[in-house]
């Protein structure tokens, strides 16, 4: 995403320019950063500096109280120039930067030795620009734009050193050493992507945006620019100017479409899992009847896609909220995100455009995506609501008029819908009455102890244990039954990996081993010790021409036993992958879907049939105990079960459609091998 004017900043340049160094600085990373990645890779790279620190004052390099570490963050505040064509816009975006110097000096400019710098952007661009192949070398240009500290990360307390950020326009060492020229040149070069899609599915839903419009299947959406590989610009409708232009890029070890240059081999190196979650502005009144999703995947009816599609009413009696639909309820507003988003490929692929109703779409009625009311996105919908298109996940948040601006967004816009990915700091954005979060399928995407009518936490705690009581974090993505997540990661070059102690690779580790201390933001992948791991994965399949390779298996972490596959040389695609799993942990209920049957079998009761999940227990050990169907209760039959078959002693209706089930008795999962199940979809 980018802003409507390039900034001019040769000034900044210049003056930075006649400043010496006081000696080389390593820039460690220079990271195009998807934003739900981004606080927490700040402070990962906080972490590692005082990690250098500690190692260098033991081995007598540093001595006690010599070196500190100091960060700056800041709104809109770098750019990343991508000189393969002239027609390729910056992006611009948040920043952080980190970097140790002299105690002494508060200002953090003098001795300056070791950075970590990223820009916040979209998963789609940040693979782009870490993947760009510029004659002057792998990967755009990251360019600061030198500020007042911003203090995005609050508390303060949440970095490592405890510390305020300072001024980048006092902290001129710092800034020379990563490069403030508006033409790249002098800048460093883009060294790592975090992105929570995989390249394949970047470059597919780049590819996707790029292509000949399709009506029919929405396989091609129509974002067609001035070359085959540069789009035209996708438009906000929030009023804030931004844009989203689709460019093409290579993948690891193919050729770069556009300078025709080849990609270095680069490796993926998972993080963790992070959730996108649905938010509602309920105008200030909760009602439990729009506090859930029915999103009908595995099913043969898809109310959520419908809703999202724009082919059915949008507001409070929708059948997604299990309303009749007759378009008497309160109309709704549904904010979109770009096809270039990796928020909107999680819900397109996971729940919108899944198993089968592959051809349905978000982009569905956008038949002139090169003109309004297609582009900005501003479509009615039948009876009332309309569906519109907001460009990062800081727009579906939003704000409220100010000086006379044009509200927009969950804040500015009452009655409204829309998803984002789960953070702290979005979350508090969005705490108090006014909104509520959605489940999905009954499934609660926070699980939050104590939360009262779905309301997003506030972000004064974020710690795992403060948050979740000692138990794990997120438990419905961990068990496998939230349906709208996607895997974290950092894609970095493989001749780059195991050069540098605190380089991107390392940095990746740190990060997540942060995560459960810090700010819990996602489930970490298998942090150092393995304190704490994933226990689900997607299947992966061929995407871009890649074809699917789930990773290798993680050892059993020590907080409940769970273990998954990834890293290693996972490839190809995995968004909107099968979620397979748990693997390795102990649940205390059984649960998967069955059918039913509403004939009363004689001496036996009703016929449940299990359909996927965990398996019933064979034997006589459940007889007489409960189990729940659908949501209500019933008692199992005294009759023998075998893995596929029981019996319950009242009716549970004739339910031909799979449903989901819960039985009170615990479940032991096995450990996730390699190579898993492939070429499976959602």
């Amino acid at each position: 995403m980018k802003s409507t004017s390039r900034l001019g900043t040769l000034l900044l340049t210049a003056i930075a320019a006649v400043v010496p160094f006081a000696k080389a600085q390593t820039v460690h990373v220079a990271a195009a950063a998807g934003s739900s990645q981004f606080l927490t890779a700040a402070l990962g790279a906080d972490q590692l500096a005082q990690t250098e620190i500690a190692n260098n004052i033991n081995n007598g390099t540093w001595t006690n109280g010599q070196k500190a570490s100091f960060h700056w963050t800041a709104k809109n505040s770098a750019n990343l120039i991508d000189l393969r064509d002239s027609r390729i816009n910056p992006e611009i975006g948040n920043v952080f930067v980190v970097w140790i110097a002299d105690a002494s000096d508060p200002t953090g400019n003098t001795n300056v030795t070791d950075i970590w710098a990223g820009e916040s952007v979209d998963a789609t661009v940040a693979v782009r620009n870490f993947s760009a192949q510029q004659t002057t070398g792998s990967g755009a240009y990251l360019q600061l734009i030198p500020a007042v500290a911003g203090n995005l990360i609050s508390p303060q307390t949440l970095w490592a050193d405890g510390n305020a950020d300072v001024s980048l326009l006092t902290a001129t060492n710092v800034s020379a050493a990563v490069g403030t020229s508006s033409n790249g040149v002098g800048d460093v070069h883009i060294n790592v992507a975090l992105s929570d899609l995989r390249p394949e599915d970047a470059l597919a839903a780049t590819t996707r945006a790029l292509d000949k419009l399709n009506t029919t299947t929405w396989s091609g959406l129509g974002y067609v620019g001035p070359t085959k590989y540069i789009g035209a610009p996708i438009y906000t409708a929030a009023g804030t100017g931004t844009e989203a232009t689709p460019v093409s890029f290579g993948l690891s070890g193919k050729k770069d479409p556009i300078s025709n240059i080849i990609v270095p081999a680069y490796t993926t190196i998972p993080t963790g899992a992070s959730e996108i979650i649905f938010v509602l502005n309920n105008g200030g009144v909760y009602s439990s009847s729009t506090s859930n999703f029915i999103t009908g995947v595995g099913t043969k009816s898809f109310p959520l896609a419908h809703l999202f599609d724009g082919t059915t009413v949008a507001d409070t009696h929708n059948p997604a909220f299990g309303g009749s639909g007759d378009g008497e309820g309160t109309a709704l507003t549904l904010l979109l995100r770009e096809p270039l988003s990796a928020a909107m490929n999680v819900v397109e692929f996971s729940l919108f455009r899944s198993s089968g109703n592959t051809d349905d779409s978000q982009e569905k009625g956008v038949i002139n995506p090169l003109n309004t009311p297609y582009n900005p996105l501003n479509l009615a919908t039948p009876t009332h609501g309309k569906r519109t298109r907001v460009l990062s996940t800081s727009e579906v948040v939003g704000a409220a008029s100010k000086n006379g601006s044009t509200p927009y967004g969950l804040i500015g816009t009452p009655n409204s819908v829309g998803y984002i990915a789960f953070s702290f700091a979005n979350a508090a954005k969005l705490s108090g009455s006014s909104y509520n979060y959605i489940t999905l399928d009954g499934v609660d995407p926070l699980a939050i102890p104590g939360t009262v009518n779905q309301e997003l936490p506030n972000g004064t705690v974020t710690s795992q244990a403060a948050v979740w009581g000692g138990g794990p974090s997120y438990p419905n993505l961990r068990n496998g039954t939230y349906k709208a997540w996607a895997l974290e990661r950092y894609l970095v070059p493989t001749a780059l990996i195991g050069t540098d102690p605190y380089g991107p690779d390392v940095l990746a580790q740190s990060e997540q081993d942060k995560i459960d201390t810090t700010v819990s933001d996602f489930v970490p992948f298998y942090t150092t010790g393995g304190t704490d791991g994933l226990s689900v994965y997607r299947s992966h399949f061929t995407s871009s021409g890649v074809a699917g390779n789930n990773g290798a298996a993680t050892a059993a972490n020590e907080f409940n036993g769970g273990n998954t596959l990834g890293g290693g040389d996972e490839a190809g695609g995995d968004v909107g992958g099968a979620i397979e799993g748990p693997f390795g942990i102990t649940l205390p209920t059984t649960t998967g879907t069955v059918t039913t049957s509403s004939t009363d079998t004689k001496n036996k009761g009703y016929k449940v049939t299990w359909k996927s999940g965990a398996k019933f227990t064979a034997g006589s050990g459940w007889e007489g105990g409960s189990i729940t169907i659908n949501g209500s209760s019933y008692t199992i039959a005294n009759v023998a079960l075998t893995t596929t078959v029981l019996y319950v002693t009242t009716n549970p209706g004739a339910n031909t459609t799979a449903v989901s089930y819960a039985a009170d008795f615990p479940y032991n999962y096995p450990l996730a091998t390699a190579p898993g199940t492939l070429n499976k979809k959602q």
